[in-house]
């Protein structure tokens, strides 16, 4: 008997609402980065329920309203801006403090903004259950703070193992594979994701087994420094990846813009969604 996990990360850019079911919403964590796509970044306010800037991510959300959607600034309040707050504007703090978001110093200078801010996001749930985050980041810029943030994905997922971390970056959506089986869906019928796609043992070496890759692998040896299954191409909606280590699965997210529905939604409110379920965790195959 193995365990499979099955996920549908297209289902978080889709414009229509997230399923039903007894997992609570994602949450989303707004990092110190440029947001560049408006259309990505509403879809995944829409889809998520508590909502926080890391630090200096309060200065990239109240940057983007500049010029034309300057008007839909204060339909997009996150519900805290959380971290040591040597990043954050003066301007961009009052205007958010004014509105009635929590503004919160952390000074431990043992860990970083984004640990902080997962801290935060962990004291809302009182009850262990399977949740998500979606970090609204990239591994462009500096390659030591993008090593620092896989790293700290890695960490956070250890720390708790009911928790699944998205890192929606400028081109590409990734998120870890964890030691089993791993079924990735929707990756051709959602639209959402070109065909290029990799795995990269970025956390250590791993044996692994895919299907639905233009080049699958058999009990296939990758790590760093030897053999690594990166520029490959999805043929199928469903991919299986079985893995005896952690491993980073990255996709490139397909070109879109915000609809008409879209734009006009921008103008009112977000609700909260209700509760939904993106993985069955532990169904059981022979």
């Amino acid at each position: 008997m193995a365990e499979t996990t099955i996920v549908n990360p297209g289902l978080f850019l889709l414009e229509a609402h997230l399923p039903d079911s007894h997992i609570p919403p994602p949450d989303l964590l707004i990092l110190n980065q440029p947001i560049t796509s408006f259309a990505v970044f509403s879809r995944l306010w829409r889809h998520t329920n508590y909502r926080i800037c890391a630090d200096g991510g309060a200065n990239r959300l109240y940057d983007m309203f500049n010029g034309a959607l300057e008007a839909q600034r204060n339909n997009y309040l996150p519900d805290a801006i959380h971290g040591d707050l040597d990043s954050l504007r003066d301007d961009v703090r009052d205007y958010y403090a004014a509105l009635g978001v929590e503004v919160a110093k952390d000074p431990d200078q043992n860990s970083t903004d984004f640990g902080k801010a997962m801290k935060k996001i962990s004291a809302q749930h009182t009850y262990p259950s399977h949740r998500e985050t979606l970090v609204l980041g990239t591994l462009a810029g500096r390659v030591d703070q993008g090593l620092g943030l896989l790293h700290e994905m890695v960490r956070e997922e250890t720390r708790d193992p009911m928790l699944r971390l998205w890192l929606f970056s400028e081109s590409s959506l990734s998120f870890i594979l964890k030691s089993t089986h791993n079924v990735i869906r929707g990756t051709v019928s959602s639209g959402m994701f070109t065909e290029n796609v990799g795995l990269v043992p970025v956390f250590g070496p791993a044996i692994i087994t895919t299907s639905g890759l233009e080049w699958d692998i058999v009990d296939w040896e990758t790590r760093m420094g030897h053999q690594v299954s990166t520029s490959n191409h999805i043929v199928a909606d469903d991919i299986h990846v079985q893995t005896n280590a952690p491993i980073l699965f990255t996709v490139e997210m397909a070109s879109f813009h915000a609809t008409a529905t879209e734009k006009q939604t921008g103008k009112q409110k977000c609700q909260a969604m209700s509760r939904y379920s993106l993985h069955h965790d532990a169904a059981k195959v022979e």
